[in-house]
């Protein structure tokens, strides 16, 4: 099951599935698709003046484009938008659960950098932060494992999430995710035609297995709570101030009949399918 969990795992699910989930029935656009409005897609007011014209290039002259169909699952918002904006508490709860080589730090506020430990790395940084609308930039280096190939790109990320209850009570989250990719390496245009199915299937991968992510630790936490606290309790490497605000939402949510074991991952699939049963669109 390692190489399964290693996969399961990879680098851009380090920068994106800490940050968002991606659901089933996405659409793949590549260079040549009509182009993007790009103020109908962003809120360019809410971007930072020195990011518009980078965000605005990369949606406008995307060389892929996903976008997911909204996904809805039974969460607390307040545990669902911790995990969702803190990358490195999520990453401490993964790295408990099984192995994996992906490495973050935190190296400014709101901004991250990381590796796959398989020849992908990247710096990325919120844009945009707030409950319902999440906008990130990153910075993205792939090298091929003989190092044949490399590849310098810039990805736009967008997680627009809505927040519901049922009538008995219980909370629900809708998210759906928009996905910007511009590579920028030189001569990207010459040896298109050969590299374009690798990025495809790399990003394939990312969507259709991150899908679950940010649900499923969402859950966990609200199912394990007293494992999460611990866990997070321990990371030097978390500032104390998310430590602590992580500690505090997960006690005032805690659920009635919550475990106060740990889970165990034997298999992440399985383990989804029977936290959430069949999606629920």
């Amino acid at each position: 099951m390692k190489s399964k969990k290693t996969n399961m795992f990879t680098f851009a699910r380090t920068v994106m599935a800490f940050l968002i989930v991606f659901s089933g029935g996405i659409s793949l656009a590549t260079a040549g698709s009509r182009k993007t409005d790009v103020a109908e897609t962003v809120p360019l007011n809410l971007i930072p003046a020195q990011h518009r014209e980078s965000v605005s290039d990369v949606i406008r002259n995307a060389s892929f484009h996903k976008k997911s169909q909204a996904e809805t699952f039974p969460a607390n918002p307040r545990v669902y938008l911790r995990l969702l904006n803190e990358p490195m508490v999520t990453l401490s709860l993964w790295h408990d659960l099984g192995d994996t080589p992906a490495k973050l730090e935190q190296i400014g506020p709101g901004q991250f950098r990381g590796t796959d430990g398989s020849g992908t790395s990247a710096v990325w940084e919120y844009l945009v932060r707030t409950p319902k609308l999440h906008v990130m930039i990153c910075d993205l280096e792939y090298v091929s494992p003989r190092g044949a190939a490399r590849l310098n790109g810039r990805i736009v990320l967008i997680v627009r999430s809505g927040y519901f209850q049922e009538v008995n009570g219980d909370p629900w989250v809708q998210q759906q995710v928009e996905l910007f990719v511009k590579v920028d390496s030189r001569g990207w245009k010459a040896v298109a035609a050969t590299l374009r199915p690798v990025i495809e299937k790399i990003l394939d991968e990312q969507v259709q297995e991150a899908g679950w992510f940010i649900s499923l630790m969402t859950r966990i936490v609200e199912m394990y709570p007293d494992w999460a606290t611990s866990v997070v309790e321990r990371q030097p490497s978390i500032p104390g101030e998310t430590r602590t605000a992580f500690v505090d939402v997960v006690k005032q949510t805690r659920r009635e009949g919550a475990s106060t074991g740990r889970p165990v991952m034997k298999d992440a699939q399985a383990q989804q399918a029977s936290l959430s049963g069949p999606p629920r669109r």
